[in-house]
């Protein structure tokens, strides 16, 4: 008897593929992006920042799925390669991919790196009572980025 070569893959694990092509500075992400597996795709960009390209290319024709964590990953590439003075664009979209930038905005995804970001305010509970904070604070969170400013 020859045991099965092919065994279940647990649910919880996203198939996600990610190459890297050093000498066109470009990624290809096929498979599910997602929050999960979202971080594989910064990995891969981040291996760009080793290179001199000033524009980096991003393939997600191949995704079969994406939700705001995988939109996240993409914004957060996108915000890597500004902040190393480079340039990244969506060659090639998948419909999955395309339909969550739309509904989002492809401005709040992918904000201009002149532009300033709208701001959202900070919403606080009327009975909380809090210390003033140092002028060295920032009090506003910026909608399309990661993190606070």
């Amino acid at each position: 008897m020859v045991p099965s070569s092919s065994s279940p893959v647990p649910s919880s694990i996203a198939p996600l593929s990610v190459s890297v092509d050093l000498s066109r500075a470009s990624v290809r992400v096929a498979g599910e992006l997602d929050r999960d597996t979202g971080h594989h795709l910064l990995d891969a960009v981040t291996v760009l920042t080793a290179r001199p390209e000033r524009r980096w290319r991003v393939d997600t024709s191949g995704v079969t799925f994406c939700d705001v964590g995988g939109v996240r990953a993409l914004s957060d590439a996108h915000a890597l390669a500004v902040a190393h003075g480079r340039s990244l664009r969506l060659v090639r979209t998948s419909r999955p991919v395309d339909r969550l930038v739309e509904l989002l905005g492809r401005e709040r995804v992918f904000p201009s790196p002149d532009a300033e970001a709208p701001r959202c305010d900070a919403v606080r509970a009327p009975s909380v009572r809090r210390q003033a904070a140092p002028a060295t604070w920032v009090r506003h969170v910026r909608c399309g980025t990661t993190g606070t400013v």
